[in-house]
């Protein structure tokens, strides 16, 4: 950390910010609103750090403001800042106390930590699109369990009928982002593989025109879907996903997963994986990892998917 840079930590919700400064105690509060935020980011010093926990959509206007403000920001990963919290000590969760846990995180940890860049317009757009479908379709779900009765029968088929129609033209406008973005081509790459259909694949091109990953590891970590060792001496602990990652990337690696167990190309790995000893998500979560690797792959060289070459090299 610079001594010199001041460090605040902010805890976002809907409605407000609550504004930790690192090494004051007093604590501050703005409404989160373009007008209030752009207000408070104009009395800071320049270059100074500001922190938030990633919160789907609440943290975006912060982040975009800070960032157009000259701020160094970081949207840091709420099941990092959790672990992180249970470490320190932190009793109980409230806004005050997340926002004093975050700055001291962002100024412990600043220098390991990836500076947040906006990304471009069109793929901002695609990713939330991507978000507002994922969204619908939980609801759907929910509707159309919670309404299975026979005197809600009429309305339950309308409604859901109208939600279909939602997503209909959500994946319209994917399709057309992408287009946008001049991705059509690598979107169709992605396809092809195995386990991925329109919706994962869509996400992956919104990822990778997002971050620029050096490697295959890299991107792997990034997903989350990475084991993470629990060794102590002679004892070998069991392996957990790191879960670092965007939640929704992971759940669409792993949907991917789930598809490819059961096609003619995984589904030997994936018994081979069972009669290994691998619960069924264990070996699902190693499927999503081989297909994570192969559109990395399929990204980086801009080759079609090749069963033989891209499914041993995985």
């Amino acid at each position: 950390m610079d001594h010199n840079q001041v460090v605040y930590g902010v805890d976002v919700s809907k409605a407000k910010l609550v504004i930790a400064q690192y090494d004051v105690q007093t604590l501050s509060a703005v409404d989160n609103r373009p007008e209030a935020v752009a207000v408070w980011l104009a009395d800071l010093p320049q270059g100074a750090v500001v922190a938030m926990e990633a919160t789907g959509a609440y943290h975006r206007l912060l982040a975009h403001l800070a960032h157009a403000a000259g701020m160094h920001v970081y949207v840091l990963n709420p099941q990092v800042l959790k672990h992180y919290a249970q470490s320190i000590g932190q009793r109980g969760k409230t806004d005050n106390g997340d926002a004093r846990m975050i700055v001291r995180y962002a100024a412990h940890e600043q220098a390991k930590l990836r500076r947040w860049q906006p990304p471009a317009a069109a793929v901002d757009r695609l990713s939330q699109l991507l978000e507002r479908r994922h969204t619908l379709v939980g609801a759907r779900q929910t509707l159309a369990q919670s309404l299975a009765l026979p005197m809600l029968k009429a309305a339950r088929q309308s409604l859901l009928a109208s939600l279909e129609q939602m997503l209909r033209r959500l994946d319209t406008l994917i399709r057309h982002q992408i287009t946008r973005l001049g991705m059509i081509t690598l979107y169709e790459r992605l396809k092809s593989i195995v386990g991925i259909g329109p919706v994962v694949a869509a996400q992956l091109v919104a990822v990778f025109n997002t971050l620029n990953f050096a490697k295959a590891d890299s991107f792997i970590a990034y997903t989350g879907l990475d084991p993470r060792a629990d060794d102590s001496g002679d004892r070998r602990g069991r392996r957990r996903l790191s879960k670092r990652g965007p939640p929704l990337l992971r759940c669409l690696l792993y949907n991917a997963g789930m598809a490819a167990a059961n096609s003619k190309l995984f589904k030997p790995v994936y018994q081979q994986l069972r009669e290994r000893g691998l619960q069924t998500t264990e070996a699902i979560v190693v499927l999503a990892r081989k297909i994570a690797r192969i559109a990395f792959a399929l990204y980086k060289s801009g080759e079609c998917f090749n069963a033989q070459k891209h499914f041993k090299m995985a």
